[in-house]
């Protein structure tokens, strides 16, 4: 029953125009965006670069890390240079005036229903001709010469994905992420530790 402001995080595909990736989220963050990444890469394969913007979600030492595991190249748009990012720029301009002006947002009640009717609109999309490109951006995208490389599995994928911290464990057994604290087992007291986990999911975390 309360209003929420929503972020669309989108990754569109340089040559073909093709939507590989878009979510609705409350947040605008690092993990949202790895979220999507993550979902464009096992549905498209990995892209050999990854072109972003400079703010805190794209510029981050863990997405630069993710990049290293996948084999990506990391570039980021130059501060304040919008012509960079025209074509997901100039997209963005198109999905407010073909999809989001349409919408009656009061009938929206969830962030669920809310990434349904995105998907569908990114279905319809990569699926429709674009006279940028003279047919539609699946097309093209099936028809490129060089196609991205597959994961070799969904473990390895996930395991790309990992955060990685390092942190050295205090005297009462405990390490501080995110200003919280986590009991480690005793033999790691005084130890500096690699620790690997998904935001959100600490029960997954662990020390490697």
């Amino acid at each position: 029953g309360k209003s929420r402001r929503a972020y669309c995080i989108m990754i569109i595909d340089d040559h073909s125009r093709l939507l590989v990736g878009g979510g609705m989220f409350y947040s605008d963050n690092a993990y949202n965006f790895q979220k999507v990444l993550k979902d464009a890469i096992a549905t498209y394969g990995i892209p050999d670069k990854l072109y972003v913007d400079n703010g805190g979600p794209y510029a981050n030492e863990q997405l630069s890390l993710i990049c290293v595991a996948l084999g990506t190249v990391l570039l980021h748009t130059r501060i304040r240079d919008g012509a960079s990012k025209a074509k997901v720029e100039r997209h963005f301009r198109t999905l407010k005036e073909r999809w989001l002006y349409t919408l009656d947002l009061d009938q929206i009640t969830s962030l669920a229903q809310f990434n349904d009717l995105l998907t569908d609109y990114m279905r319809s999309y990569n699926t429709t001709y674009h006279t940028g490109i003279e047919c539609t951006p699946m097309e093209r995208f099936q028809n490129s010469k060089e196609q991205p490389r597959i994961p070799p599995s969904r473990d390895w994928l996930d395991e790309c994905f990992l955060n990685r911290i390092t942190r050295k464990v205090r005297k009462d057994s405990t390490v501080s992420i995110d200003r919280i604290s986590y009991d480690v087992p005793m033999q790691f007291i005084s130890m500096t530790v690699d620790i690997r986990y998904v935001p959100g999911d600490m029960d997954s975390a662990f020390i490697l």
